[in-house]
């Protein structure tokens, strides 16, 4: 009857559980690598939403230089209201030849076009828009450049 015992007492003394420290330090690998996946999801969802808003100024930047090209040569929008041709083209704010704000999604794109008379040819009108919006503090800007 004794050697059951004996057997199970062996079994029970080759068979040891995790230490205190083990355990600490798995917990602890476990932590850091649980936080580098909160951290890149954290960029991850920065990233998706800055590609949203870059998508959005790109559509509206494509839709007003459409509106522009369908219009006549002549009209008020496609004029050089400041007269500095080429040399304007990159002008913002209040330099810029027109201007305008569209509110889309919560995020404010301020839209700007410049026009240069008889560029690159004579009897043509380069159209440069220039999209700006705000991203976390920062200005972000697209621009689109068209020869009418």
């Amino acid at each position: 009857m004794n050697r059951p015992l004996q057997n199970r007492n062996n079994l029970l003394a080759n068979h040891r559980g995790f230490t205190l420290l083990e355990v600490v330090v798995a917990v602890s690998i476990l932590t850091v690598g649980l936080l580098a996946i909160a951290k890149l999801q954290e960029a991850a969802i920065r990233g998706n939403n800055y590609a949203d808003t870059y998508a959005i100024a790109t559509t509206v930047a494509s839709d007003r230089v459409e509106k522009l090209l369908a219009l006549e040569m002549e009209s008020p929008l496609l004029q050089d209201t400041d007269g500095d041709g080429s040399a304007g083209l990159a002008d913002t704010g209040t330099d810029a030849d027109h201007a305008l704000t569209e509110e889309i999604s919560g995020t404010s794109f301020d839209v700007y076009w410049n026009i240069a008379p008889d560029s690159p040819n004579p009897g043509n009108k380069t159209i440069e828009l220039i999209v700006l919006w705000n991203d976390r503090g920062r200005t972000r800007r697209l621009e689109l450049t068209q020869v009418k």
